[in-house]
């Protein structure tokens, strides 16, 4: 197949500031370098796109070229030549202009494949407008690696074209391309609804592992102090996870933290932890308590805005209740556009 792979990664960054190859294995180039070598070696036509040279020296460009990879600096040049466009670059606000320009030159029924984990249903309500009405035959896919690639951990892909309220972003065969192309580096193959495919790879999984770690010590907590069940702590979860994100929405990171009043949260912690099993709670009462001072000014700056604190599935069902069809949908979509402004 042919493959364009836009970002080959910058290796000074994972050698010498991640320190990749002592904590996780493996051999440089990592990121989109290794994966351009991998397929390169599996006999497909791969092009890589990569603007910056200086990303790393010109011995790892070398053992890229020598693998068979096409190396180019413009994207439009790579965007004529696959039918499988990986977007391995850490999202930006860049990505979204690189992904318009890519769709003006792309082949007939190509499929665009977000290998971080940017959700792809972020990027496509801001990229709907030319996918509807330019470029129909295009399709998008989640492909998320579960390590960066390159190092020893590196073993499978998490892919989705399919959301959990059953929209297609591709065609079965679009998705299915990617899928072999997986398993034709002998990868493992995950196959995930695309609206998880986020939640569960990339740096993401960190936010993931820790708020469903801290909701699972509530729930045994709740379970032998209380006799409430499963079904109201489930409730008030819910309301803390939707409040914390409604003031995230609005204010930023600094007016949640404002909002929330740091120095009480920290001491109302301590005061909760009841069980030897809540060592993720120690874990985030440290985090909380060594805040940089430069932070915290800037904390005490930030304005923190009103809103209003709903079950966010029960007003998009009240939406399409009361509102209905293609008007519905709209609102729907609108709101999706907001993750990205």
């Amino acid at each position: 197949m042919k493959i364009s792979i836009y970002g080959a990664g910058n290796q000074k960054f994972y050698i010498e500031e991640l320190k990749l190859q002592e904590k996780l294995g493996g051999e440089p180039p990592f990121g989109g370098g290794a994966m351009a070598i991998e397929f390169a070696r599996a006999g497909h036509d791969v092009v890589l796109s990569e603007p910056n040279r200086d990303v790393m020296d010109e011995e790892l460009w070398r053992k890229i070229e020598e693998a068979g990879v096409k190396v180019v600096r413009d994207d439009t040049e790579a965007a004529k030549h696959g039918e499988i466009h990986l977007i391995t670059r850490t999202f930006s606000e860049n990505t979204i202009k690189s992904i318009k320009n890519i769709l003006q030159h792309i082949p007939k029924d190509s499929v665009i494949a977000i290998c971080d984990s940017t959700p792809v249903i972020m990027i496509y309500s801001n990229v709907e407008r030319e996918l509807r009405f330019m470029r129909k035959d295009v399709g998008l896919v989640s492909m998320c690696p579960n390590a960066i690639p390159g190092t020893g951990m590196y073993s499978r892909y998490v892919i989705g074209h399919k959301s959990l309220d059953g929209e297609e972003y591709s065609t079965e065969e679009q998705f299915n391309r990617c899928v072999d192309l997986v398993k034709s580096i002998n990868r493992e193959v995950v196959i995930k609804p695309i609206d998880l495919v986020p939640l569960i790879t990339g740096l993401s999984t960190h936010i993931t592992t820790v708020t469903l770690s801290g909701i699972l010590n509530y729930y045994r907590m709740k379970s032998l102090i209380t006799e409430d069940g499963e079904k109201i702590s489930e409730r008030e979860v819910l309301y803390v996870l939707q409040t914390i994100s409604a003031i995230l929405e609005t204010s930023s990171i600094r007016g949640l933290i404002k909002a929330l009043d740091v120095d009480l949260l920290i001491e109302n912690a301590k005061a909760s932890k009841l069980l030897d099993e809540q060592e993720d709670l120690e874990a985030a009462i440290h985090v909380l308590s060594n805040l940089s001072k430069e932070f915290s000014r800037e904390v005490e700056k930030c304005e923190v805005k009103p809103i209003s604190v709903v079950a966010s599935q029960a007003l998009v069902e009240e939406i399409r209740r009361t509102v209905g069809g293609a008007a519905a949908d709209g609102v729907i979509n609108r709101c999706k556009k907001k993750f990205l402004t």
